[in-house]
């Protein structure tokens, strides 16, 4: 079965690279809008971290990068984000149940960023099934039953034509474009296993 650690990691490393000084930021276009290790303000309001966030921030009179170190290091703090992003995203489209590491971890960065029931829909076209939006044992069946090469090689495209069909849309997204690409190939197969294929 997937492991989510992983996925979450590897979700880490698209939203901040890691970097302890740009784990809470601002994203361009969000002016307003604090987002920390990949959970945005606007769209999540209510989590519980949002106040304590703030404190710190204000004790380092706004500085971001100051706060993002802080922060960084708290490590009840780090493990409320993981719990956050699991019940809200891996386990409301079941990814404990998919076989695949690489099915997985596609569908779980990609979701987290964008739009989860457009990113399940995506993938439920690839494999076949009924695109409702909702990951039934049906959909869990088909992405178990997928060539997980395929399926990477497929659901980036789907990623990269989704995103552009956004920029489309709002031209004031273009500014996220070399980072929604990055994103969308960063849970790729070693290329090795691809030529495999």
């Amino acid at each position: 079965m997937a492991d989510f650690r992983k996925a979450m990691d590897l979700n880490m490393e698209a939203e901040f690279s890691k970097n302890p000084r740009s784990c809470l930021h601002v994203n361009k276009g969000e002016e307003g809008w604090l987002t920390y290790m990949g959970i945005f303000q606007r769209e999540h309001p209510t989590w519980k971290r949002w106040g304590y966030i703030q404190t710190v921030l204000d004790k380092h009179g706004g500085d971001k990068k100051e706060a993002s170190l802080e922060l960084y290091q708290d490590k009840s703090l780090t493990e409320d984000v993981y719990s956050f992003f699991k019940s809200e995203f891996w386990d409301k489209m079941k990814l404990y149940m998919v076989n695949s590491q690489k099915i997985a971890e596609e569908l779980f960065i990609f979701c987290t960023n964008a739009n989860m029931k457009a990113g399940v829909k995506m993938a439920q076209r690839l494999v076949g099934v009924k695109d409702d939006g909702i990951v039934g044992n049906g959909t869990i069946a088909a992405f178990n039953a997928f060539d997980e090469h395929i399926f990477d090689r497929e659901y980036d495209l789907l990623e990269q034509a989704y995103y552009m069909n956004l920029i489309l849309l709002h031209p004031e997204f273009e500014v996220n474009e070399r980072g929604w690409i990055r994103r969308s190939e960063l849970a790729m197969l070693p290329i090795e296993e691809l030529e495999m294929c």
